[in-house]
């Protein structure tokens, strides 16, 4: 019988400031708590600003970044 062991690590994030193309986000995650990160606005699938929240979504290998809070 083949065992499957299903890890879900939850990653949610909010801007803190936007500046051109880059913005400076804090990224809580359940495994390793608070992260401050630069990420590229480009790489949003929506217009960002100060106080939004996004999180990513993984599926079959792929990771997204989605806008607002997870469903």
């Amino acid at each position: 019988m083949k065992s499957t062991i299903l890890a879900i690590f939850l990653c949610i994030g909010v801007v803190d400031q936007v500046d051109n193309e880059m913005a400076s986000v804090q990224v809580t995650t359940s495994d390793q708590g608070v992260r401050e990160l630069q990420m590229s606005t480009l790489i949003f699938p929506c217009n960002i600003k100060e106080g939004d929240t996004f999180y990513f979504e993984y599926s079959d290998g792929v990771t997204k970044i989605r806008c607002g809070r997870p469903r």
